[in-house]
């Protein structure tokens, strides 16, 4: 497992902030600090479907970084649900800082980089 652990690092770190970006929403919603505009796009993507999406696709990259499975195109699926789910905050965000008037916030360039390194993680280690 250690052995995998040290080829898969990048996609354990991909694991954790899969987790962490749940964490967020978890406790920006359930303390009240968060409040988008209703009927805009992150007032959906808070809601408690997407968090357990984040969960599961988090598990999904956390199974393959500690035991590399090789069966059933499991990293074709592992980094296509990654990125879809990565995508899909990064255009939430995005539009969510266009609605408000600002070009771009942390989280929106957070997620732009975190996507970016998926991407060439999968271009560089194949």
């Amino acid at each position: 497992m250690l052995n995998n652990l040290r080829h898969n690092w990048l996609w354990l770190l991909t694991a954790i902030e899969t987790y962490m970006l749940a964490a967020y929403f978890i406790s920006t919603n359930s303390t009240g600090n968060f409040t988008p505009p209703p009927n805009s796009v992150l007032d959906m993507l808070d809601d408690p479907p997407f968090i357990f999406l984040l969960g599961v696709v988090g598990t999904i990259a956390l199974v393959y970084s500690l035991w590399n499975i090789q069966h059933f195109h499991y990293k074709t699926i592992m980094t296509a649900s990654l990125t879809f789910v990565w995508l899909l905050f990064l255009c939430g965000f995005v539009i969510h800082d266009q609605l408000r008037g600002n070009l771009l916030s942390i989280p929106s360039m957070y997620s732009f980089f975190v996507l970016i390194r998926i991407v060439l993680t999968v271009l560089i280690k194949g």
